[in-house]
C-alpha cells in the first residue's frame, strides 16, 4: 500500500513538473495556439522617403495593421497556415507593447536586424499569467523601403514558461496602395509562403 501511494506521488509530481514544458515538436502536434500577434516594439523604418510621419505609423498603423489580421480571418488564414483547428486571439501584449518605440528613432537609414537572442528576451517580457500552452507571435523587424521587403521573426512560445519552441527569420515583399496595404502585403506573403511550403519543411526538420 505504501509503495501504491509513493508511486502515485511521484507520478503527481512528475505531472506537476511536466506541466507547460512543451518541446519544438509540439508546434506541429497541437491542434489550438493563441495568436498574439504583431509586435513592432522593436522594428525599424528603414528609407525616410518610405516613412514621412513616423507618429502615424506608431499611433495608428500598428494597431491597423494587427486588427487588420482579426477583421480579415479569410485572407489571413491563420488555422490554415500553420494547419491548427482552432486559433485564439490575444492582442494585449502586443497593443501595450507597440507603444514603447519612440517615433523619433523609428526611421532610420542604415541596415538593422537582430537575432534569435533578441526574440527571446523580447518574449520573455511578456505578461502573461494563468494561461498555458502555445502561443504565436511575429516579431518584426523592419520594414525596408529600400528593397521593398518586411523582416519579421515568426515565433512559437511556451505561453506559460515563455521559452521560445521554433523561430524562424522571414521576409515578405510588400506592395499594393496605401500605407495600410503596402506594408500588410509583407507578412501577407509571409503568411502564404508558411502556408504553400515552409510549414512542411520545418515539420519534417523537427
Amino acid at each position: 500500500m505504501k509503495k501504491l501511494i509513493l508511486i502515485a506521488g511521484i507520478f503527481l509530481v512528475f505531472s506537476f513538473v511536466s506541466k507547460g514544458q512543451y518541446t519544438t515538436t509540439d508546434v506541429f502536434k497541437v491542434d489550438n495556439i493563441t495568436w498574439y500577434g504583431l509586435d513592432f516594439s522593436n522594428i525599424k523604418l528603414i528609407g525616410s522617403e518610405g516613412f514621412t510621419d513616423p507618429n502615424a505609423i506608431k499611433n495608428q498603423f500598428f494597431n491597423s495593421w494587427n486588427n487588420l489580421i482579426i477583421s480579415e480571418p479569410e485572407k489571413y488564414n491563420l488555422a490554415e497556415v500553420f494547419s491548427k483547428s482552432s486559433v485564439e486571439n490575444d492582442l494585449s501584449i502586443v497593443t501595450e507593447r507597440n507603444t514603447l518605440p519612440d517615433p523619433d528613432k523609428l526611421v532610420i537609414e542604415e541596415n538593422y536586424s537582430f537575432g534569435e537572442d533578441e526574440v527571446k528576451k523580447i518574449i520573455s517580457e511578456y505578461d502573461i499569467t494563468g494561461k498555458e500552452g502555445i502561443g504565436l507571435v511575429f516579431i518584426m523587424e523592419s520594414f525596408n523601403k529600400t528593397k521593398e521587403q518586411g523582416y519579421m521573426w515568426v515565433s512559437f512560445f511556451d505561453i506559460e514558461t515563455k521559452e521560445v519552441l521554433l523561430s524562424k527569420k522571414m521576409n515578405g515583399k510588400v506592395g499594393g496602395f496605401g500605407i495600410r496595404n503596402y506594408w500588410a502585403k509583407s507578412f501577407y506573403n509571409v503568411m502564404k509562403r508558411i502556408g504553400k511550403k515552409e510549414w512542411k519543411a520545418w515539420k519534417a526538420q523537427y
